[in-house]
């Protein structure tokens, strides 16, 4: 016989005939194991299973993910439900158009109730302008009051203004003793007061509290 290396396709084809059918039977049943083998075990173990492996971790990030949102939506709702009291105990605050027409004639009762004469009160223009969007939604009107009253009247006067239910603010005050009236302080104060913008603001200032 030929050595292996020396063979060609004929002598391949007369050494299949010889060989016996029960041999050929053996070998098909071991080529049929070896197949059922790589398919059931091999091909999952080397490939399938690494990717549900993956495909595994990627779901369990997802549900971490999902389980951290999960949490904030609970902070964010509580939030949201504080800033919008929030919002809302400001804009209940607001002067309406009626009260800012009455605006003097309040700071004047104020005023008597604090034994502080008005000398004089006018509107004046206030060149506050609040950040964007809130310039569009809110303006402050301002007032000048020129007052006489004693330190300790103008302290309790000052106080009912800064404590009023309505936003109504001490922009400036300034104090001088009064030589005709012994005991007596002649202010001058600039008060704020905080309403819904009746009509669209033209910025033209500064944002309120930016230097």
């Amino acid at each position: 016989m030929k050595p292996f290396k020396q063979w060609n396709a004929k002598d391949v084809i007369e050494f299949a005939k010889g060989v016996d059918k029960k041999i050929w039977m053996k070998l098909a049943g071991i080529t049929i194991g070896v197949l059922f083998f790589l398919i059931v075990i091999v091909i999952p173990a080397w490939i399938e299973r690494p990717l549900l492996r993956r495909h595994i971790q990627s779901m369990e990030a997802q549900i971490r993910q999902v389980n951290a949102l999960s949490q904030k939506k609970t902070l964010w709702e509580v939030n949201e439900k504080i800033y919008s009291a929030m919002i809302q105990g400001v804009e209940e605050r607001l002067f309406t158009t009626e009260e800012i027409e009455m605006l003097l004639g309040k700071a004047s009762k104020l005023a008597a109730e604090s034994r502080v004469d008005v000398l004089a009160s006018k509107p004046v223009n206030d060149k506050t302008v609040y950040a964007l969007p809130y310039n569009t939604k809110y303006q402050s009107n301002g007032y000048s009051f020129t007052l006489l009253g004693s330190f300790h009247d103008i302290g309790m006067l000052a106080s009912r203004i800064e404590t009023n239910g309505r936003l109504l603010r001490i922009q400036s005050i300034h104090m001088a003793t009064s030589e005709k009236t012994p005991g007596k302080e002649i202010v001058e104060l600039q008060l704020a007061a905080i309403s819904e913008s009746s009509q669209p603001v033209v910025v033209t200032g500064k944002p309120h509290g930016k230097k």
